[in-house]
C-alpha cells in the first residue's frame, strides 16, 4: 500500500470520526468549545496587556536602580536633604516621568517608610501614595513593582532600595508612581466585547468596565477563593452571563489584570459552529483525498533542503535557511531548524558581547562553567580609583560630554589594567574597581596591583598633558582574603567580591589626594622594590580599629609618583 493511499485513508478516517463525535457531543461540546476559545482569547488579551506592562516596567527599572545607587542620591539620603533628592531625581527620572503620562510622580522614603522626599508640585498627590506605600516597603532589599488602590484608581510603582554601594549600607527607597492605565477594548468578530481591568485587592479597576460590572467581577473572583495564579470565573450582570480570567501580577499586595465578556452570543456560536463544522468536514474530505497523493509526492522536497543545509551547518556556515514551503509538520520541521541555525549565530554573537559588558577572563571562565556560583574564599587584590572633584569638573557640562569624558578616561584605566592583569569589576559613576587574584590567583597579584595603581597615575598625568579639563585621581589598594563569585538576583548576577578588605580599599581610595595611591598593609607585606612612606593611623568607616596605611611613591622601575604628579 504506498504512501498516498495510506494518507487518503487517514484524512477520510478523521474526518468521519471528527463528524460523529460533533454530531453526538451536539451542543454542549459546542458551547464549551466556544467558551474556552472565548478564555483562551482572554487569557491572549491578559498576556499581551502583561507582557507590554514588562516593557514598560523594564524599561523604567534600570533607571530607578540606577538613580536608587547614584552617590549623589546616596550623599543626600544620608544628609536626609529632601530638597537635593528630589531635585535630582527630577533630573534623572525625567524621561520616565513623561513617558508615564500625566499623575506620574516619586517618592523617597527612609528604612521605616517615612517620606524623605516627594516630586516638586506634586506633593499633594503625591502624599496617599506615600502613605499607602510607607507599610508595603519595610524590610524590602530588592527592586519590586506594587501596585497600590489610592483614591479609587490604580497606581503602579517600581519601587528600588536606595543604597550606599562603598558601605553596602541600604538607606531608604525610591518609588517611581505611575498611574494604571487599562488596555483598550477589543471586539471579536462575533460582537462580544473584552475589556480589561486590573484587580487590587477585593476591588477591580478599569476605566472602559461599568460600575455594575466591576462589582458583579470582584465579587465572583472574591468568591472563588483563590488569590493567585490564573484563574477563571463566569457570573451574571442583570441575567447577562459573563465571564472573567484573572492572572496575578504582584502578591504583596495581591494585583491581577482582569479581562471579561460576554457570554450572550454563545447560543448564536454553538448554531454558527456546528454548521460550518459540517462544511469543513465535507470540504476537508473532498479535498484531502485530492491532495494526499500530491503532499506524498512532495514529501521528499523538504527532506532533501534540510540534509543539505544541515552538511552546510556541520561546516560552521550558520547562515544557511531552509524554505518553509507549508504550514504542516514539515514546514514546522523546517521552522525549527532555521531557529536552530538562528540560535547557533546568535550563541557565538552573545560570546562576542559577553567580551564587552564582562571582563574577559570573567567571561571566559563564566562560559566554561568554572566559576563557584556559591561563593569562595580566596586572597585577592582590590584596587578603586575614582576621580577628584568630579561634580565641580562636570557642573557645566552637557550630559553627553560627561559620558564622552568618562568613556575615555574609563577605556584608558582599562587598558592599563589589563595591561597589569587585572580583571575589571565594575564601573561605578566615575569609579572604577579592578581585582587581582579572581577569580584566578597568582603568586604576584599583589606586586601587579601595586604596579597597575602607580601606571594609572602616570598614565592619567601623561593624558592630562595640554587637557583642557585634567582629571585628577585618588586610588585605593588592599589585599587579603576575600569572599568571591556570582551575586544578585535569579534574573540578573554579577561576579564580585565581597569584604572587608573590598571596604578597606574602597576607604583608602576616598582618602588618598589627588594623584597618590595609599595601600594597606597586606599590600605592603607582599610586594618588593617599593618606596613607601608610612602614615599616621587612618580611622575609616566601619572599621573598630585604626588602619595602619601607606602612600607608595614608587616600584620597581616605575618612578616615583611626584614626577607623576608634576603632570597631573
Amino acid at each position: 500500500m504506498t504512501f498516498s493511499v495510506k494518507l487518503s485513508i487517514a484524512i477520510t478516517l478523521v474526518v468521519v470520526v471528527a463528524l460523529s463525535v460533533a454530531a453526538a457531543v451536539g451542543g454542549p461540546a459546542a458551547r464549551a468549545s466556544y467558551v474556552t476559545a472565548l478564555e483562551n482569547t482572554l487569557a491572549a488579551q491578559v498576556d499581551g496587556a502583561m507582557s507590554a506592562q514588562r516593557l514598560r516596567v523594564e524599561s523604567v527599572r534600570g533607571e530607578v536602580e540606577r538613580l536608587a545607587q547614584s552617590p549623589r542620591v546616596v550623599a543626600a539620603m544620608g544628609s536626609a536633604d529632601g530638597s537635593v533628592v528630589a531635585k535630582t531625581a527630577e533630573d534623572e527620572l525625567r524621561f520616565a516621568l513623561q513617558s508615564g503620562g500625566r499623575g506620574s510622580t516619586f517618592v523617597f522614603l527612609d528604612l521605616d517608610g517615612a517620606v524623605v522626599a516627594v516630586r516638586r508640585g506634586a506633593e499633594d498627590a503625591t502624599r496617599p501614595i506615600a502613605a499607602t506605600l510607607g507599610p508595603l516597603v519595610r524590610g524590602r532589599a530588592e527592586t519590586a513593582l506594587l501596585y497600590l488602590a489610592v483614591d479609587g484608581r490604580v497606581i503602579e510603582a517600581v519601587v528600588a532600595p536606595v543604597v550606599d554601594v562603598g558601605v553596602d549600607e541600604q538607606l531608604g527607597f525610591l518609588a517611581l508612581c505611575v498611574p494604571f492605565t487599562a488596555p483598550r477594548p477589543l471586539e471579536l468578530p462575533d460582537g462580544a466585547v473584552l475589556r480589561v481591568g486590573l484587580r487590587v485587592g477585593d476591588e477591580v479597576f478599569g476605566g472602559d468596565l461599568a460600575d455594575a460590572m466591576r462589582a458583579a467581577a470582584a465579587a465572583a473572583l472574591n468568591a472563588a477563593g483563590i488569590n493567585d495564579g490564573r484563574m477563571d470565573v463566569e457570573f451574571a450582570v442583570a441575567d447577562e452571563p459573563m465571564i472573567a480570567y484573572a492572572q496575578t501580577i504582584a502578591e504583596k499586595p495581591l494585583a491581577q489584570y482582569v479581562a471579561v465578556a460576554s457570554l450572550a452570543g454563545t447560543s448564536r456560536a454553538v448554531q454558527s459552529l456546528m454548521v460550518r463544522l459540517l462544511i469543513a468536514g465535507a470540504v476537508a474530505l473532498v479535498t484531502g483525498l485530492v491532495i494526499a497523493g500530491w503532499i506524498a509526492r512532495s514529501l521528499s522536497r523538504p527532506v532533501a533542503d534540510m540534509s543539505t543545509a544541515a552538511r552546510a551547518i556541520e561546516k560552521g556556515d550558520y547562515t544557511v535557511r531552509v524554505p518553509v514551503r507549508d504550514r504542516g509538520e514539515l514546514g514546522q520541521l523546517a521552522t525549527r531548524f532555521n531557529e536552530m541555525g538562528a540560535g547557533l549565530a546568535l550563541r557565538d554573537q552573545y560570546r562576542r558581547v559577553l567580551d564587552v559588558v564582562t571582563d574577559p577572563e570573567v567571561a571566559e571562565e563564566l562560559l566554561a562553567g568554572k566559576l563557584d556560583l556559591g561563593g569562595t574564599s580566596k586572597d585577592v587584590g582590590v584596587l578603586f580609583c575614582d576621580i577628584r572633584g568630579f561634580t565641580s569638573l562636570t557642573e557645566h557640562m552637557d550630559p553627553p560630554q560627561v559620558i564622552a569624558m568618562l568613556n575615555e578616561h574609563m577605556t584608558l584605566l582599562t587598558k592599563v589594567a589589563y595591561d597589569h592583569g587585572g580583571v575589571v569589576d565594575k564601573f561605578v559613576g566615575d569609579l572604577i574597581m579592578v581585582t587581582f587574584g579572581a577569580p584566578k590567583g597568582a603568586p604576584d597579584d599583589a606586586q601587579r596591583l601595586a604596579r597597575c595603581a602607580i601606571a594609572m597615575v602616570r598614565a592619567r598625568a601623561a593624558a592630562n598633558e595640554g587637557s583642557a579639563r585634567p582629571i585628577r585621581i585618588g586610588i585605593g589598594c588592599a589585599f587579603g582574603t576575600v569572599v568571591a563569585g556570582c551575586m544578585g538576583s535569579t534574573q540578573r548576577l554579577d561576579y564580585t567580591v565581597l569584604g572587608a578588605r573590598v571596604n578597606l580599599a574602597a576607604r583608602l581610595c576616598s582618602k588618598a589626594p589627588a594623584m597618590s595611591v595609599y595601600i594597606d598593609a597586606g599590600v605592603m607585606d607582599r610586594i618588593e622594590s617599593a618606596s613607601v612612606q608610612e602614615l599616621p593611623p587612618l580611622e575609616a568607616k566601619g572599621f573598630s580599629e585604626q588602619i595602619r596605611a601607606f602612600e607608595l611613591m614608587a616600584i620597581g622601575d616605575l618612578q616615583a609618583l611626584q614626577v607623576a604628579r608634576g603632570h597631573g
